[in-house]
């Protein structure tokens, strides 16, 4: 039986190998635009200065020539292999024999004569193909790409050394997977699925075959591997998933009893297989299967007849796959009393799984299958406690989260359905994570850890959750700790159970250093802001107004009382300009919409999108109550603010 093999190389592989690539005639022109040029280059470079060990490229697929063992057809990866071929080519040096198997180029064409004329004399021709000549008009990107490689290595790279140990980097530490099937394989398709598929190799996808390697009963490798599959489908609910993996709504839902026991999910997955090598459809099958998972759950699984459309409304995770990993990682770690990870990177994925895990002293088979339990109880904490991105209506995305409801369906004994519901009550604790969504680092949202650690200790009801979040955002965010990194904050919060205490007084200071510094305080305290003010909405005067409030990504202070008025009658804040009691953070387009009017002007914009709907911020609508604004006036808002601030405070101090 033919194999398909995988393997990691580095380009000292394909010297060494002799190993030769064909673009065949089937295969598309060079597509790649000048950004993504530079990105890889920058990447790689970025890569070379930090002195990484490995900079991973992505995978390659080739199919063996059947009569010359060491010349692939190059199926998947062309792009980025080509243009890895073309810095190759300008850099030389310890490269050169990557370009060139002796005085053969080592990658060849297929596709049209003048193509195999271009890159046999690349040196020659370039200018031509500038010129878009009817002879070389279709390979402009060629062009432009190696011109921006050039000028790239010229900005980059400032003398010769410095470009011999760049060309030394690339040649050793540059790896890819090179996955190699033999033409005896339907390439027809393999082509068909590479084209359904449209990705690359993932770190996370090396990651799970370094893992799995642990556990050595292959029955019990093949449970894990389905179990790491379905986590890693992050644009569903974890249910869904598993119920089309396993070909039924009804089981899953079964073994549901607020939450899914890991020894019931992972009976599911077991069945009885012997011992088979790697099939085609191993290599190239991708969790894009479930892409339209929502569609396909509702034609090729029952649900339940009461089911509405707004179940089914497409979703999108917050996390990606890798930083949900690396949040798991974090949790693992704490439980093993190991040390934590430095930081949530996941370009780092591999080398932080290397330095804390892979390489350890305490990784065995053990150890493995307890991480992929770990990752399990994370996905499914994070399903159920944590907001997603939902397309509402017409293709707008909104944070919501929903809640699984175990139904049983009418008039058909015990079977029963799970599906996602909305519910008023999670608005509050939807809104508060949407906040901190908003204002973290997209790529870290470090306080996910502690939560989602709580969430699998505790299983707490909504309400509890929702408690235990406004805690934690009130010690990790809005406490006197700015010294102790963020990390190492949310550690001790799981060690010592939310140990700092808030003090708003930390953060402003008095009110006079609030007034001179108010524009330099980080976005973080606006969008607090808006929070606290939904959260007393009921005192305010402003529980049906302000009851569905969203938050949306802001970036964009603006002064209620213009900075630069267009008139001397317009300039209505001098002492208070720059503070907190004048300011709002909002969107850049309504920053610009509102530029430096008026305030009545100003109001007058904001109550109309107020009858459509549409509020700027809450801290907005407070201040546009008023008919007029001053200096005066502006010092009461604030010290308003700061009143419901202390009051929160002192309403969720911890005992």
């Amino acid at each position: 039986m033919d194999k398909v093999k995988s393997q990691l190389i580095n380009i000292a592989s394909v010297v060494e190998e002799g190993w030769e690539f064909n673009i065949p005639i089937y295969q598309r022109l060079y597509v790649w635009t000048e950004e993504q040029v530079k990105t890889l280059f920058e990447d790689l470079h970025t890569a070379f200065t930090a002195k990484k060990d490995l900079y991973y490229i992505g995978g390659i697929i080739l199919v063996q020539n059947a009569l010359k063992p060491n010349l692939y057809d190059l199926v998947d990866g062309q792009q980025r292999f080509t243009t890895l071929w073309l810095l190759s080519n300008e850099l030389r040096r310890a490269l050169l024999p990557f370009t060139y198997n002796g005085k053969k180029l080592r990658l060849q064409f297929s596709i049209r004569e003048n193509v195999s004329e271009f890159f046999t004399s690349i040196d020659q021709i370039s200018n031509k193909v500038n010129e878009a000549s009817n002879d070389f008009s279709d390979l402009m990107q060629v062009g432009k790409a190696r011109n921006l490689i050039i000028q790239l290595i010229d900005k980059h790279l400032v003398d010769e050394a410095e470009k011999q140990a760049f060309s030394n980097f690339i040649f050793e530490k540059l790896k890819m997977v090179k996955t190699t099937v033999p033409p005896s394989n339907d390439l027809n398709k393999l082509f068909e699925a590479l084209n359904n598929r449209g990705a690359q190799l993932e770190h996370h996808e090396i990651l799970k075959a370094r893992l799995l390697g642990f556990i050595k009963n292959v029955n019990k490798r093949q449970v894990f591997a389905k179990l790491w599959q379905a986590c890693s489908v992050m644009d569903n609910y974890i249910e869904r998933v598993i119920a089309l993996e396993i070909g039924s709504a009804q089981n899953i839902a079964a073994i549901y009893h607020n939450g899914f026991s890991i020894k019931n999910v992972l009976e599911l997955f077991d069945y009885r297989e012997s011992n088979k090598e790697l099939s085609l459809s191993d290599v190239i099958q991708k969790p894009e299967k479930y892409s339209t998972l929502s569609d396909t759950f509702k034609k090729k699984l029952n649900h339940h007849p009461e089911a509405t459309e707004d179940e089914f409304e497409p979703v999108r995770s917050v996390l990606s796959f890798p930083q949900l990993l690396l949040h798991t990682l974090r949790i693992f770690l704490f439980d093993q009393k190991k040390e934590d990870i430095q930081r949530i990177n996941e370009k780092e994925l591999l080398e932080i799984f290397d330095k804390h895990f892979l390489k350890s002293d305490f990784i065995d088979e053990k150890s493995v299958i307890t991480f992929i339990e770990t990752l399990f109880e994370v996905r499914n904490s994070f399903d159920r406690y944590v907001i997603k991105w939902v397309t509402i209506g017409d293709q707008k995305e909104e944070h919501i989260l929903k809640d699984i409801y175990k139904q049983n369906q009418k008039r058909r004994g015990q079977t029963y359905y799970l599906r996602r519901l909305k519910k008023e009550e999670l608005h509050g604790i939807g809104l508060l994570q949407s906040i901190l969504y908003h204002s973290q680092q997209n790529t870290t949202q470090y306080w996910l850890t502690p939560f989602l650690y709580w969430m699998i200790d505790e299983k707490p009801s909504f309400n509890d959750a929702f408690l235990y979040l406004r805690h934690l955002d009130n010690t990790l965010l809005s406490s006197n700790t700015e010294k102790i990194p963020l990390p190492e904050r949310t550690i001790q919060s799981i060690s010592e159970y939310l140990k700092y205490k808030p003090a708003p007084e930390a953060i402003f200071g008095s009110i006079d250093n609030l007034n001179k510094e108010g524009t330099a305080f980080p976005h973080y305290w606006f969008y607090k802001i808006e929070f606290v003010l939904w959260y007393y909405r009921n005192k305010l005067g402003k529980a049906e107004a302000w009851k569905d409030y969203k938050m949306t990504a802001r970036n964009s202070i603006e002064h209620i009382g213009p900075q630069n008025p267009r008139s001397s009658q317009d300039k209505v804040c001098d002492e208070m300009l720059d503070t907190m009691g004048n300011l709002v953070l909002v969107t850049r387009s309504i920053n610009s919409e509102y530029s430096d009017k008026a305030f009545g002007v100003k109001k007058s914009m904001f109550l109309d999108k107020k009858s459509k709907g549409s509020i700027d911020s809450l801290k907005s609508d407070l201040i546009y109550e008023h008919q007029n604004w001053n200096d005066k006036l502006a010092q009461k808002h604030f010290e308003k603010i700061m009143q419901l601030l202390n009051t929160y405070f002192e309403e969720h101090k911890l005992n």
